[in-house]
C-alpha cells in the first residue's frame, strides 16, 4: 500500500514520503498506459513490476500527477550505469512510459509528471535522465524543458551475407533464465566503449532483460559475440530484429553486421533483418528505413540533474555511443 499522502486538490502532483515506487498497485499505471498507448496485448501489472522493480541496477524512480486522486500522469526513471573509457560511470534514468491521460492535457499534466520525475531521480542519487522519446514529446522536451537532443540514429535493413562463423542459438525461456546460458553469454561486465558512454552490461542485467512478460528472444553465441533477436511484422512482412550485440571477450574485433544478419536470416526464415541504433563492436551498413516505417519511440534526448543548481553532468561533453533496442523497451 501507499505509505505516503495524495493531495486530491486539482492540479497537485503526488508527493510521498518513499523515492521509488515501492509496494504500491500498478495496476492504475497499466490502465494509464494502455489508455494512452493502446498496447495489443494490453499491458497488466506483471510487466510493470519487471520493469519498474525487477531492475539489478534498482527500482525505477516514478514521476506521477494526480487530479483529484485519479493518476493523469506517469514517467518511470529505470536506472542503468553507463560507463566510459575516459571518465566517471553515470548512473542514469532511462526515461520510458512517459504518458498523461488524453483528458488532461492543457492542464499542465505534462509538465507536472516530468518535474515529479525530477524531484524523485534526484532523491534517488541519478545523475540525469536518457530519455526515447517519440516524435511528439521531443519537441516538449528540447524546446519547452531545455533539455538536450542527442545525435539521431536511423533505423536499417540489413542484407544477410553468411561469414561462416559457427554460431548456436536458443530460444529464451524460463529454464534458459535459471540456468548457466546467460553467464557464458556473457562471462564478464562488458567494457566501455573506446568513446563516449554505453551502457554497462552484466549477466544479471542481461537475465532480467530477456525475462520480460510476454516476449520472445533468441540468445545466438558465437566465440567472440552473443547477440539478441525477436521478430516482428511490417505490415504482412515478418521481419528478425537484432536487438543487442555484445562481446564475450574482453578484446573483441567488430563483427559484420551482415554476417549476424545470416544467422537471423536462417534461424528465423525471413531475409527482412532490422537493425537501430549504434555499437562500436558491428560494423557494415544498410538501407535506410523511411521515417514513417521506423519503430517509435527512437529519439534519444539527455536531462542534467543538479545539487543547488550545479549541473552533476556536463550535457555538451556526452555522447552515447553504445545503445541499441535492448538498452530499452521497444521490444
Amino acid at each position: 500500500m501507499y505509505g505516503g499522502s495524495i493531495s486530491t486538490r486539482p492540479g497537485d502532483v503526488l508527493m510521498c514520503r518513499e523515492h521509488t515506487d515501492d509496494g504500491r498497485d500498478l495496476r492504475p499505471t497499466a490502465d494509464l498506459l494502455n489508455l494512452v498507448f493502446d498496447f495489443q496485448p494490453p499491458i497488466g501489472s506483471d510487466h510493470l513490476d519487471w520493469y519498474y522493480r525487477g531492475n539489478p541496477h534498482g527500482r525505477a524512480s516514478v514521476g506521477r500527477a494526480y487530479d483529484d486522486g485519479r493518476l493523469v500522469g506517469n514517467y518511470a526513471l529505470v536506472p542503468l550505469r553507463f560507463h566510459s573509457s575516459h571518465g566517471p560511470d553515470l548512473r542514469l534514468g532511462l526515461g520510458v512510459d512517459l504518458s498523461t491521460r488524453p483528458d488532461s492535457r492543457g492542464t499542465g499534466a505534462f509538465r507536472r509528471t516530468v518535474e515529479d520525475s525530477y524531484r524523485v531521480g534526484t532523491a534517488d542519487g541519478l545523475d540525469g535522465i536518457l530519455g526515447v522519446a517519440n516524435a511528439q514529446s521531443i519537441p516538449r522536451m528540447v524546446d519547452t524543458l531545455g533539455w538536450r537532443r542527442l545525435p539521431d540514429h536511423p533505423a536499417r535493413f540489413v542484407a544477410p551475407f553468411s561469414d561462416g562463423t559457427p554460431t548456436s542459438s536458443h530460444p529464451v525461456d524460463a529454464a534458459l533464465l535459471a540456468g548457466p546460458l546467460p553467464n557464458q553469454a556473457l562471462p564478464l561486465p562488458t567494457s566501455p566503449p573506446p568513446a563516449g558512454l554505453g551502457t554497462l552490461w552484466t549477466a544479471d542485467l542481461l537475465r532480467w532483460r530477456l525475462a520480460r512478460p510476454g516476449a520472445r528472444y533468441v540468445l545466438h553465441l558465437r566465440d567472440d559475440v552473443t547477440f539478441v533477436s525477436t521478430t516482428t511484422l511490417h505490415g504482412r512482412l515478418r521481419v528478425a530484429v537484432l536487438l543487442k550485440v555484445l562481446a564475450r571477450q574482453e578484446t573483441v574485433k567488430p563483427v559484420a553486421l551482415r554476417g549476424l544478419a545470416a544467422t537471423l536470416a536462417r534461424y528465423h526464415r525471413t531475409p527482412l533483418i532490422l537493425y537501430w541504433g549504434v555499437n562500436p563492436l558491428v560494423h557494415g551498413g544498410g538501407v535506410l528505413l523511411p521515417r514513417r516505417l521506423m519503430p517509435s519511440p527512437l529519439g534519444l534526448v539527455l536531462h542534467p540533474f543538479d545539487d543547488d543548481g550545479v549541473p552533476r553532468i556536463d550535457v555538451d561533453s556526452i555522447d552515447v555511443t553504445s545503445f541499441e533496442f535492448l538498452d530499452f523497451d521497444a521490444y
